[in-house]
């Protein structure tokens, strides 16, 4: 019974892609309207179903997500005009997507640093942590000056906070976030810019500023075009792994992925 809604739900959202029923149909240059965006409590249950009734891991996610990423920056940010990356990674599951988005980053002909300043002490992070430097990302002891950041790379990505994010900064984070603020660099996030309120978005006028938000499953509200477009801010989703149950739950409308593409502008 439950494959059978599960391939039922799958048709429909086929079908509404092929039809543009429901789901705002999109070409591979196209920016998609009539999304749905997940509120913070939302956005925590759609994870918490992937662990528990998906029996997703949370190293399988952050693999997906990671990739996802550095697939996104490649696609703006190319490597061969932005040649070197500095990834700045916080302590939770973010700091996770970073370390994998870094190491894919390398692989894309990025030269890749990491500021990594409140490490997890848990086996997954330092796996991958390690697998950065075995895949010669250079791994910052302390964060360069602002002027520094500036000349020595092209592109930063933020991996800070996510979408558990709850203020104030924590003062062992504050000057990565201030280094991503006042650089003057592309910033390009991950699924929540780092301080931003999940669903009002910036909070002030010296809120980070991002050139390109990557959401990670489906878009949360802090990512509706009325907020970034202020921001003159790109906007892509990873999301392609999504079971059909999940999206029928949730009632999420999402725009098709080209191709064999995991990211898709929104």
């Amino acid at each position: 019974m439950i494959i059978q809604r599960l391939i039922g739900s799958a048709l429909v959202l086929r079908i509404a892609n092929l039809l543009g029923t429901g789901v705002m149909a999109c070409n591979n240059a196209t920016k998609c309207g009539n999304i749905n965006y997940l509120s913070q409590e939302n956005a925590a249950a759609l994870d918490q179903d992937l662990f528990t009734e998906y029996k997703f891991s949370v190293d399988q996610l952050m693999e997906l997500a990671g990739l996802s990423v550095a697939t996104a920056v490649a696609k703006v940010y190319p490597s061969s005009t932005y040649k070197s990356a500095l990834v700045v990674c916080g302590p939770g599951n973010n700091g996770g997507d970073g370390l994998v988005a870094a190491r894919h980053m390398t692989l894309f002909g990025y030269k890749v640093a990491i500021y990594y300043p409140k490490r997890t002490p848990k086996p997954l992070y330092e796996n991958l942590l390690l697998q950065c430097e075995k895949f010669g990302v250079t791994v910052l002891q302390s964060l360069p000056p602002t002027d520094e950041v500036k000349n020595e790379y092209k592109v930063l990505v933020d991996a800070l906070f996510g979408f558990s994010f709850k203020p104030p900064v924590r003062e062992t984070l504050k000057p990565a976030l201030d280094v991503l603020i006042d650089s003057g660099l592309p910033v390009c996030s991950v699924d929540i810019p780092s301080g931003w309120d999940v669903e009002k978005g910036p909070q002030s006028e010296n809120s980070l500023q991002p050139n390109l938000l990557i959401s990670l499953s489906a878009p949360k509200l802090c990512a509706k075009p009325e907020i970034l477009s202020k921001l003159n801010c790109k906007h892509y989703l990873g999301g392609r792994f999504l079971p059909p149950g999940i999206i029928e739950k949730y009632n999420l409308t999402l725009p098709p992925y080209p191709g064999q593409d995991q990211v898709v502008e929104i």
